[in-house]
């Protein structure tokens, strides 16, 4: 736990630059235990750095961005990255390769920060979908998280360079979607990036300053930590109200996902709430921890001018030195077991806050099973509903096919009708013809006989 606590402070403190006040505000899913970081990351890591075609992965990576010119895939290719990367350098830190590890951790950065800037440029866009917006900023938080056992293996420089980089993306997933868009294209146009931008927003309106103000002071020269100082702005509390308003939201969430119903998002969002709460005592240890750390250096520095006035010998120095080391010791021990108990506690509201989250798990699965029963009794409402009116409409089809019959058969009988009458016709039409043939004939015999007997009258006269 001490060496724990010790990463978290140093690598944070020693930063000495604005937005690094606290260790890991970046992940809002997935606490387990007492551990105050994200869980390891989840990308499966292919080929280690220790592999001799390792390289090959890398070519294949950048293959992949140069055939992508989608904004959105690429910036899910790169978050992928970043997490691939992340997790080889847990590998390697299990294995004891240090070197590796600093060196992955230069891989991961860069593609960080490329992806926090792609992301960003998505998220100000107004033609790109909310749900997409909302998904990359996600991931892009989710991927600021890097496990212990990587930051242990880094070099102090490092270290402090991944806090920074950490805090920076974790600002513009959360951020960057509530600036004004002049305002960031001000800023773009004077060659900020998005993770400077947040910076510039917030300091101004911690301070009251401008944004051209904060850029002005950049552009002498001066640091984001050296500007908070001059301004009296405590980079702490710019963190703690992004802490809070992300707070604010889960708990929204929360309401909406309980009235919806809904128990896998609401369960998903507790442990995010849990993970904040965490966080928040992190955040108030740190704090504490910087205070003592600059009490400790002034007292070094009275120290160190007594000796070099004359005042004090080297012996008494090295008393003094040492005293102040054992006082030291003492107030960090105390602030362990402060964390500590402040950690017990978390975890004993965390167990209350459990057992209320199975109350509503069980409420929520209730309204579930309610929701699904109408839902069912709906559907069969509806599939009874469309039964009838399939029978209905059949009933119809088979009423109006039965006339149709009908409707054919009395054609049918009255064209068999007209046919016969026709045939009759026909019939006595022919009748007449042949009688009238039959009486031509007779008529044409008799013409003949009565011609022959006049005939053969004549013949007799003669």
């Amino acid at each position: 736990m001490e060496n724990k606590l010790k990463k978290i402070l140093t690598t944070t403190v020693f930063a000495g630059t604005l937005l690094v006040a606290n260790s890991a505000y970046a992940d809002t899913t997935g606490v387990e235990g007492n551990n105050t970081t994200k869980e390891p990351a989840t990308e499966q890591a292919g080929m280690t750095p220790d592999h001799f075609f390792y390289f090959f992965d890398k070519l294949g990576e950048n293959m992949q961005l140069l055939f992508t010119t989608d904004p959105e895939k690429e910036s899910d290719l790169l978050l992928q990255f970043a997490n691939e990367r992340l997790s080889e350098a847990e590998q390697m830190a299990g294995k004891d390769k240090d070197k590796y590890v600093n060196k992955l951790i230069d891989a991961y950065l860069t593609n960080l920060e490329k992806a926090q800037e792609n992301v960003a440029e998505i998220v100000i866009s107004e033609k790109i979908d909310q749900t997409v917006k909302e998904d990359l900023s996600t991931k892009l938080e989710d991927v600021t998280s890097v496990s212990d056992a990587v930051t242990e293996k880094l070099e102090e420089e490092k270290a402090v360079t991944l806090e920074e980089k950490r805090q920076e993306a974790y600002l513009v997933a959360n951020v960057v979607k509530d600036l004004d868009p002049e305002k960031v294209k001000t800023l773009r146009e004077q060659g900020f990036g998005f993770g400077e931008i947040v910076k510039v927003v917030a300091l101004a309106q911690e301070s009251g300053k401008t944004e051209d103000e904060i850029a002005a002071m950049l552009n002498e020269g001066k640091g984001y930590g050296e500007i908070a100082k001059e301004l009296n702005v405590d980079p702490g509390q710019i963190m703690k109200k992004v802490i809070k308003k992300k707070e604010k939201y889960i708990d929204q969430m929360l309401e909406k996902a309980k009235e919806a119903g809904d128990e896998t998002v609401f369960q998903n969002l507790l442990k995010a709430k849990e993970n904040i709460k965490r966080k928040k005592i992190e955040f108030k240890i740190v704090k504490e921890y910087a205070e003592l750390e600059e009490e400790i250096k002034k007292e070094l520095l009275e120290i160190k001018k007594d000796l070099a006035a004359g005042k004090i010998t080297q012996e008494e120095a090295d008393r003094k030195i040492k005293e102040l080391q054992e006082e030291a010791a003492e107030e960090f021990n105390e602030l362990k077991e402060e964390a500590e108990d402040e950690a017990r506690e978390e975890d004993d509201d965390l167990d209350d806050d459990q057992e209320d989250a199975d109350d509503e798990a069980e409420e929520l699965a209730e309204k579930q099973k309610e929701k699904a029963e109408k839902a069912r009794e709906k559907r069969e409402e509806a599939e009874e509903r469309a039964r009838g009116k399939a029978e209905k409409a059949q009933e119809k089809r088979e009423e109006a096919e039965e006339k149709a019959r009908e409707k054919a058969e009395k054609e049918r009988e009255k064209r068999e009708e007209a046919e016969e009458r026709a045939r009759e016709k026909a019939e006595k039409e022919r009748e007449k013809r042949e009688e009238a043939e039959e009486k031509a004939k007779e008529k044409a015999e008799k013409a003949n006989k009565k011609e022959a007997d006049d005939d053969d009258q004549e013949d007799d006269e003669d």
